[in-house]
């Protein structure tokens, strides 16, 4: 995605304090986008308080907030509120699955509406950051788009949940961070009752359908596509229906156009986000025999979340950490409705995410999890050559090589066998390998003076830092924009 500014992700920093809440009068309404600017669909909704814990926000603005009120679109006050509005629900959301007390960084997360231009938006440990740049149709925002600010929001929850995935050096990882957000994202939009209503009615009870449900953030993908035209979806920047299946990212190209499969994080979260709109929508169908209520709907989304939640913190960070997550899934659904697994088994292995055999046998596979070890710790450390990326010493990594609870494997590309996992060695040398080869890492005072890469203005996610045993690579950020 091209950039008219170099932005540098700041190093995590201690969130600040929620300042005092400004008052909200009882009642009080502010209009918001329903999903995404592009849409154009407007809803009044009740003001929020961003400062209520236990997951707080805070805008990084010299100005106060403005008060509550219709305001009208386009306008700095109008933006102010459909950020607030989105993060207030979708936190509100989160914290009844995950019962998290705070974020990663503390009880307040810092949100900044407006960074500069640019047409992306990051997490970065520090804050939810949001940028401006030129459209279709003038200047977007992407702290304007509900889509965005709560696939950012995502990221800060699943941080908070599963923290060891943030430099798990593997491509799975990065890639699963991506699909979590932008399925907070779709879960987040689900809270609102006005939106389930229309969505049912667009896609009269078949939730698996392409919709403004399902299609993310389609006003940024609209002006991505007029830089790069095919650098995103053709009707959105990612879109949850698509027919996608896993292969093994180490084998995948580092990049290529929205209609190919590559190991970019955010090409390759498309399998698993793929896989749980179609869970989303099973869980739909096994909740009623007749057309869906959007009753029925805020349910489904509420026990695909649990489901998802309970995987997350029971699957170790390994290699193949999406077929991992897929089996925890499976087994955690049968805790909520018998019917659930086989939907489950079934997406997954078609999907190729579950090969036959583990999918089949989740219920042997969960005793296996049953006698792991309850507490995973942190990722022990690796060391990569350094010739390779012009250093003079070795470069370490988090290896994703937590003890297995799980010995569940995806489907061979070729035949019904299963795809025996890169070793956690193997897909840490391929996910340095991507992220140097893109330009993604800040060398700082590491930078060799020959040879030397010039990538142009590439927001870098990494960054190089000292270590005893040589230079660590840590991550900075998880931004929205693709890497093209």
């Amino acid at each position: 995605m091209a950039r008219s500014k170099a932005q540098k992700p700041k190093s995590a920093a201690v969130a600040p304090a929620a300042p005092a809440a400004p008052a909200i009068p009882a009642g009080a309404l502010v209009q918001v986008w329903e999903d995404d600017p592009e849409t154009a669909v407007l809803v009044q909704r009740p003001a929020p308080d961003i400062s209520a814990g236990p997951l707080a926000f805070v805008f990084d603005t010299a100005a106060p907030a403005p008060p509550p009120a219709i305001y009208a679109q386009g306008t700095a006050e109008f933006r102010y509120w459909v950020a607030a509005e989105a993060l207030r629900r979708g936190a509100d959301f989160w914290t009844k699955i995950t019962g998290l007390t705070q974020w990663q960084v503390g009880p307040t997360l810092k949100v900044i509406l407006d960074e500069g231009q640019d047409l992306n938006a990051y997490y970065d440990r520090n804050a939810l950051n949001f940028f401006h740049g030129p459209g279709v149709g003038g200047v977007v925002y992407s702290g304007e788009s509900p889509d965005i600010v709560c696939h950012e929001m995502g990221h800060a929850i699943l941080d908070s949940l599963k923290p060891e995935l943030f430099d798990a050096a593997t491509s799975e990882a990065p890639a699963f961070h991506e699909s979590f957000a932008d399925l907070s994202a779709i879960l987040s939009a689900l809270q609102l009752p006005s939106l389930r209503e229309a969505i049912l009615a667009d896609v009269r009870g078949h939730l698996y359908f392409n919709s403004r449900l399902s299609r993310l953030a389609e006003q940024l993908g609209s002006a991505i596509r007029l830089q790069q035209p095919d650098a995103v979806d053709r009707d959105c920047l990612r879109n949850a229906v698509n027919a996608f299946v896993y292969q093994d990212p180490v084998a995948l190209p580092q990049s290529g156009p929205a209609s190919q499969l590559s190991s970019e994080p955010h090409n390759f979260s498309r399998v698993f986000t793929g896989a749980s709109f179609e869970i989303l929508a099973g869980i739909l169908d096994a909740k009623t025999q007749q057309q869906p209520k959007p009753d029925d709907l805020a349910a489904a989304a509420v026990d695909f979340a649990q489901i998802l939640v309970t995987a997350i913190r029971q699957a170790p960070v390994v290699a193949n950490w999406y077929s991992q997550v897929a089996a925890a899934m499976v087994d955690a659904s049968g805790g909520i409705s018998d019917a659930y697994p086989p939907i489950l088994r079934a997406v997954f292995v078609r999907r190729s995410i579950l090969s036959l055999d583990s999918a089949a046998n989740v219920a042997s596979l969960s005793k296996v999890a049953a006698t792991a070890p309850e507490t995973q710790g942190p990722l022990a450390d690796f060391a990569l050559p350094a010739g390779d990326y012009g250093l003079d010493r070795p470069l370490v990594v988090s290896a994703a090589q937590h003890p297995r609870r799980y010995v569940a494997r995806a489907a061979a590309t070729v035949g019904n066998g299963a795809l025996e996992p890169a070793s956690s060695s193997t897909s840490a040398r391929a996910f340095a390998d991507d992220l140097f080869t893109q330009g993604r890492v800040d060398y700082g005072e590491f930078k060799p003076k020959r040879p030397h890469f010039n990538h142009g203005r590439r927001l870098c996610t990494h960054r190089l830092v000292p270590h005893p045993d040589g230079v660590r690579l840590v991550r900075l950020a998880f931004d929205c924009g693709l890497a093209c």
